[in-house]
């Protein structure tokens, strides 16, 4: 593993580290039924929101099927939607055909007007502050600063390494804010090393676990989906599944001793199909690690199976220290 990976994936542990994720989509949503219509079309309880509050939500098809996963923002007069990396477009075009003809609401594309970057790990909080930005909010809250008389949107995400924030500078200010982090103390953090710690805190990823062959419940997306709201495209399958307890296959961890030949790869036992493994990562941790769509009889931790005919060990998420580890 370079020194260059090495040293980022420390700074996750026990710094900060910053990534530029322009590459993901942004989108506004504007208009007096901006929250209804998001609401009748994701998993989350949408119309609750108030200003400087968010949410995970996913987009769903009629049979339960994974869209996208959504960060949704609120504020005074907006939703700001991220999506998926480069799924903007596609999220775009799905929300405006879903639109009533007497609904009042306008989707566009934000991805030219906002920049964003990913800071990350325990002192990220001490990164944005240092930037004179504010820090101070809840997981999904989100709040407007100034830096260098720019308007910045900050949003606290999901945590890796320990916490997380991601910066909506104006497009033309992302390098020039990307420098600044550096100088605030901030490693560069590159895909593939933040690719490594998303396996490990087992975070699904557009297009390797989110996508239309999986429903959010067996993605382990619980936290995106609420079960005291109202209709919404997909809820019959989704609360079905919930209510009777059978999930078909479950998001698990596995450990392994090789990569395998491509991906995604079949996970087999006694010669039977189980599942897909859909991520996999060297970790220096952990070794050889990746993501799998498990049928829920062999998704216990310890069980073994077998991917490229080689012995893997399953295990829950998030990976931990402790289990089993191949040798390298």
């Amino acid at each position: 593993m370079n020194e260059a990976v090495t040293s980022s994936y420390e700074a996750v542990y026990a710094g900060a580290v910053a990534i530029d994720e322009s590459d993901r989509g942004r989108l506004w949503m504007r208009g007096r039924d901006r929250a209804s219509l998001l609401h009748r079309l994701s998993t989350n309880h949408i119309e609750r929101l108030q200003a400087g509050q968010g949410t995970l939500t996913v987009l769903t098809t009629p049979i339960g099927r994974m869209i996208d996963l959504l960060r949704v923002y609120a504020l005074p007069d907006a939703f700001l939607l991220e999506t998926g990396p480069r799924h903007g477009t596609p999220v775009l075009r799905h929300l405006r055909k879903n639109i009533f003809f007497n609904d009042q609401v306008t989707v566009a594309d934000a991805g030219a007007e906002l920049g964003q970057i990913g800071v990350y790990g325990p002192q990220a909080g001490q990164i944005i502050q240092a930037l004179g930005l504010p820090a101070d909010m809840p997981r999904y809250g989100i709040a407007s600063g100034e830096w260098n008389e720019a308007q910045v949107l900050v949003a606290r995400c999901e945590p890796l390494g320990g916490d997380g924030y991601t910066l909506y500078p104006p497009a033309v200010y992302t390098a020039a804010l990307l420098a600044a982090c550096q100088a605030a103390g901030a490693i560069m953090l590159d895909a593939d090393t933040f690719d490594i710690v998303r396996v490990e805190h087992g975070y699904p990823s557009f297009g390797r676990e989110i996508t239309l062959d999986y429903i959010p419940l067996e993605a382990d997306l619980w936290r995106a989906v609420s079960f005291q709201k109202g209709c919404y495209v997909g809820q019959e399958i989704i609360a079905r599944m919930e209510s009777r307890g059978r999930i078909a296959k479950q998001l698990r961890g596995l450990r392994l001793p090789a990569a395998p030949q491509s991906l995604p790869a079949k996970v087999i036992v006694d010669g039977k199909e189980i599942g897909d493994l859909t991520s996999v990562v060297r970790s220096p941790r952990h070794g050889w690690i990746g993501l799998a769509y498990l049928r829920s009889a062999y998704a216990e931790p310890d069980v073994t199976v077998f991917v490229d005919d080689q012995p893997a060990i399953v295990c829950r998420l998030p990976f931990t220290a402790t289990a089993q580890v191949y040798d390298q």
